[in-house]
């Protein structure tokens, strides 16, 4: 018998945004606030991603350098406050350098925000239905159509058959610029290299004694201590180390509950091919328990610790990326540029993570920099963007904008620029900058 695919239903919308992590969630909010219908597709059967299947926490800093302005505002900030007044998250204002929010590090983390994953899916949910966004769960992407330059429509794979959603606008938001590489436009992947930062499982435990680390850590500037680097090394000397990772990073997130980035999938993975990350998730697990077995025998204040839970699914730094109408490069960042087409200001730093455990971070010079609208476009479409770690950019900046303040950030931006041009017909390349940013400065963003 030969398959066919039977459209069982076909929906139509302004905005369409595939993928419902913490770009995709932006962009769907911002979008129906400046009066788009707007359809969020997403596969899970909550949003978040990255977030809340992925257990990534704390969302990274959203402020400047020396942790004194708040740079990252508009809906992220808004899901923050939210957040905070159930006690789903702690201010980023208090959380600063050297603390437990911070996992005790002493350089880079002023300003990240701890949040509660449970309340998280739930707040991204309210903010959106409040918006009029329409949701769309365990909607799987499979295919697009196109007209000359536009993409006029998606097709999704669901338990009753396939799904069609028509729409003006398109935002990928999939992580992996799925829609935009399936729809024939081109993407990049890593650099000349050919090298990918390693995934990685996150894992969640509670019942640790926050007192006897804070008693021990907090008096001490000693980074390896700070991070129980030498026992580490110890461990891996006498008993093993599941992966090449040298330093304990536990943050306190809020209600007692502690995020465990150390797993590290320590080989080259391509994060689109689904055998290769079968893998990953299965020795990702393997190192979770190994791991979570190491605190409690040799870490202070974490012999009572209990595992709560592990990832659904590896985080992945590095994927495919669009090719965009600009490409945002390290030197960009060095030089602390600001262009007049601006859609947010960060100050999130080069972070590539390799699998020998080497680390390059390097600070820009000054204090900031702006992300270009240009990186949001597809080049090849005249109706797409993408939003979140896929965006126009070279390997190393994209390593500092990919953490979520910034993919939120860039979300709110798509979203604001696919509802005018859903509105106003005119190609995104072409969308008047100076109003955009009317928009967002109206939607609480920070422009400078």
């Amino acid at each position: 018998m030969k398959f066919e695919v039977e459209i069982k239903k076909t929906e139509f919308c302004d905005v369409l945004v595939v993928g419902g992590g913490v770009a995709g969630f932006a962009a769907a909010v911002a979008a129906a606030r400046q009066g788009a219908k707007v359809i969020l597709t997403e596969e899970n059967s909550y949003l978040g991603g990255t977030a809340t299947a992925g257990l990534v926490a704390p969302f990274m800093t959203s402020f400047n350098q020396a942790g004194d302005t708040q740079l990252i505002r508009g809906v992220f900030a808004d899901l923050v406050d939210r957040l905070v007044a159930i006690g789903g998250a702690i201010p980023p204002a208090e959380c600063r350098n050297g603390s437990s929010y911070a996992a005790y590090k002493l350089k880079g983390h002023n300003g990240v925000t701890p949040v509660d994953k449970e309340k998280l899916k739930l707040v991204m949910e309210r903010m959106c239905r409040e918006a009029g966004v329409i949701l769309k769960y365990r909607y799987l992407f499979v295919g697009a159509e196109t007209v000359g330059r536009r993409i006029t429509a998606c097709t999704f794979a669901t338990g009753n058959g396939f799904y069609r959603m028509e729409a003006k606008a398109v935002i990928d938001c999939t992580g992996d610029a799925t829609v935009c590489h399936m729809a024939g436009g081109e993407t990049m992947f890593s650099d000349e290299s050919g090298a990918v930062q390693p995934v990685s499982t996150f894992f969640l435990i509670d019942n640790v004694d926050k007192q006897v680390l804070d008693d021990l850590l907090l008096p001490s500037d000693d980074e390896r201590l700070r991070a129980f680097m030498d026992i580490i090394a110890d461990e891996r000397e006498k008993n093993g180390f599941p992966c090449n990772g040298l330093k304990v990073r536990a943050y306190e997130l809020p209600n007692g509950v502690w995020s465990i980035n150390m797993c590290q999938i320590d080989r080259n993975l391509d994060p689109t091919d689904p055998e290769q990350m079968i893998e990953a998730e299965i020795e990702g697990r393997e190192q979770a328990h190994a791991i979570f077995d190491f605190l409690v025998r040799r870490i202070p204040g974490m012999q009572n610790a209990r595992l709560m839970q592990t990832s659904d699914r590896v985080g992945v730094r590095e994927s495919r990326r669009i090719v965009g109408e600009y490409v945002l490069t390290h030197a960009d960042m060095l030089e602390s540029r600001v262009p007049e087409d601006s859609i947010a200001i960060v100050a999130s730093t080069v972070d590539v993570h390799t699998h020998d455990n080497s680390k390059r971070i390097e600070f820009s010079t000054l204090d900031h920099y702006g992300i270009p609208y240009r990186c949001l476009v597809a080049r090849d479409f005249d109706n797409v963007w993408s939003a979140g770690k896929t965006v126009s950019s070279d390997r190393l900046a994209h390593s500092a904008i990919r953490v979520m303040p910034p993919c939120m950030a860039m979300g709110h931006a798509a979203g604001i620029a696919a509802a005018m041009a859903s509105q106003t017909g005119v190609a995104a390349k072409d969308l008047p900058i100076r109003e955009l940013r009317e928009n967002l400065l109206a939607q609480g963003a920070y422009l400078g």
